[in-house]
């Protein structure tokens, strides 16, 4: 079986580093077929995993063969690779169990990892990791806001990776900003933290916080003008100078549009942007003009003095000097840009993330197939910080390039020309017609088959007796070795003997009872530890329903249809 789906895994905090530096890794497949026994890098830095059906080198998602005969892989005294049918028992550290499926469960745990891959083999199956170069956090988390100390969430506002608690709000809808050493968080009321750099996150000083009402206004931004040094805040219909001794307001403008919601865009001049509107407001030192209107809603927009950047949910404008837009490029569902140089801005989309070069004018892909939240972008030190609807990513922006490489590179490898789905049509055809005349042959041939089993059975019981001095305990050491996938066909692939063998070595007993015995003991074990249903599940390869089945006493039940050989 093969599981193809991304599943981000890693949950380090804002501002931290993991050994990875800005790495982190993405699930990109699940394989448990064949039986994966260990994997193992060789000095030369290649991967490669003992299996079932042989010994397989692995290159990046590929398994290429390498050799037939099965074990578990070993790298030699002289740097080749070597076989070990009867097992490895000094096996790697378990350290990456928490990356799995019930990481409390202890087991076996093999890994190894490349610049760009990462594996971990446990319980007969390979886990295969890509190494991205991103950070991921504050998983199933909605970001809405970020700023340099504070993450603000629908679930609340975080300081260094810790939720803060009461009296903070338990969401943020609107932005966050720090000024002067404090932090503004936006909301229902105004928040104001003093001193936030020298709290600390796991007693955060919730006494000194501060909470500014007015009305039934919502706040939405906060912006500190460099020209005059005074703080203006926006509600959802009002712009307001607030004093930065007592926090008290003036009112300066107010739309006459309910519906909006007021941005603040500025270095120098406040530019106003309206939520539900398609015009600019300017304002400075008391005066207001009204700039040339888009044909949609402007969402948010970068001035650096020099230029002015707006973006609608369809576009990104440059808005000239002579009151004229221009159309630097087409973005569906955009709604959120940020200012990394001079000549390259990141937007952020209900669809992904993207980098915008403004003297090439050319639009390339970051992250793709995310959907991140409007508000929630923010630069430091090199690194973005983007908010999704499920989480926190951090990128340098040295790594953009390599990010936009890889996004290339899988756009590419999809693409297939047309003729090609005419060649797959055709074999389907075909393949129909082949498996109707396969069917009707197979009966005829398997009354042949049976004739010559029956032929050969006695002479092949004899030749397996003189090879193979199979016995009862090495069968049940099996089983016991791989409990949740064990059954009748993968013990007599193991010890390539055939079924009438292994009952005439266990007689009067069957394959099926040992196997049910074995996983029966182990499922009160695991309950009088205390283990949960999911767990005992993922060891004894039994059903959970099954499972919640078994009284405390221990008496076997007849286990269902299909749980056993």
């Amino acid at each position: 079986m093969r599981v193809n789906f991304i599943l981000f895994i890693f949950f380090s905090f804002l501002f931290t580093n993991s050994k990875a530096g800005n790495r982190d890794t993405v699930l990109n497949m699940v394989l448990s077929k064949p039986f994966f026994y260990n994997v193992i890098k060789s000095e030369d830095g290649r991967v490669f995993v003992g299996t079932s059906e042989g010994i397989y080198q692995l290159e990046g998602t590929k398994m290429v063969h390498f050799v037939s005969k099965k074990g578990y892989v070993t790298i030699l005294k002289n740097g080749e690779v070597g076989i070990n049918p009867e097992g490895i028992k000094n096996y790697i550290e378990r350290k990456y169990l928490y990356l799995l499926p019930f990481p409390n469960l202890v087991r076996d745990e093999y890994h190894a990892g490349t610049k760009d891959y990462f594996y971990i083999c446990s319980g007969g199956r390979i886990y295969i990791f890509d190494i991205v170069p991103y950070q991921y956090s504050y998983a199933n988390h909605s970001i809405r806001s970020i700023s340099e100390n504070l993450v603000g969430t629908y679930s609340g506002i975080y300081f260094k990776g810790v939720r803060i608690g009461l009296p903070s709000p338990n969401f943020c809808d609107g932005y966050i900003h720090e000024y002067d050493g404090k932090a503004f968080v936006c909301y229902d009321e105004l928040m104001i933290a003093d001193s936030i750099q020298s709290q600390r996150a796991n007693q955060f000083d919730t006494s000194k916080l501060r909470f500014v009402d007015y009305g039934k206004s919502h706040f939405r931004d906060l912006y500190k003008l460099p020209a005059n040094g005074n703080y203006y805040t926006a509600t959802n219909q009002e712009l307001l100078l607030m004093s930065k001794s007592d926090y008290q307001f003036k009112k300066i403008y107010q739309s006459t549009n309910k519906k909006n919601e007021i941005n603040i865009l500025g270095n120098n001049t406040l530019i106003l942007l309206f939520s539900d509107a398609n015009y600019l407001l300017s304002y400075y030192d008391g005066h207001t003009d009204t700039l040339k209107m888009l044909d949609d809603a402007i969402l948010d927009g970068v001035n650096d003095n020099r230029n002015l950047y707006l973006l609608t949910n369809k576009a990104l404008y440059l808005f000239k000097s002579d009151n004229s837009f221009s159309l630097l490029a087409t973005i569906p569902k955009a709604h959120t840009m940020k200012m990394i140089s001079s000549t390259e801005l990141v937007i952020a989309t209900d669809d992904g993330l993207y980098r915008f070069n403004t003297l090439n004018l050319t639009l390339s892909p970051l992250i793709v197939g995310v959907e991140f939240n409007r508000r929630a972008l923010f630069l430091k030190d090199n690194k973005l910080y983007a908010g999704s609807i499920n989480g926190l990513y951090t990128i340098d922006v040295n790594d953009f390039d390599e990010l936009i490489k890889r996004n290339k590179a899988e756009i590419e490898g999809v693409k297939l020309p047309v003729y090609f789905y005419y060649i797959v049509i055709g074999i389907g055809l075909i393949s129909i017609m082949l498996i109707y005349l396969l069917i009707s042959a197979r009966k005829k041939l398997e009354n042949a088959e049976t004739k010559i089993e029956e032929l050969n059975i006695s002479h092949t019981e004899v030749l397996e007796q003189l090879e193979s001095p199979l016995d009862r305990e090495q069968i049940e050491a099996f089983i016991r070795q791989n409990l949740s996938t064990a059954s009748l066909k993968s013990i007599t692939s193991h010890f390539e003997t055939t079924t009438r063998h292994i009952y005439k070595i266990i007689e009067p007993e069957k394959p099926g009872s040992i196997i049910q015995k074995l996983r029966l003991e182990l499922v009160m074990e695991m309950k009088k530890s205390g283990a949960d249903a999911e767990q005992i599940a993922e060891a004894t390869g039994l059903s959970v329903s099954y499972i919640r089945k078994i009284k405390g006493s221990g008496s076997p039940l007849n286990p269902p249809k299909g749980e056993v050989d």
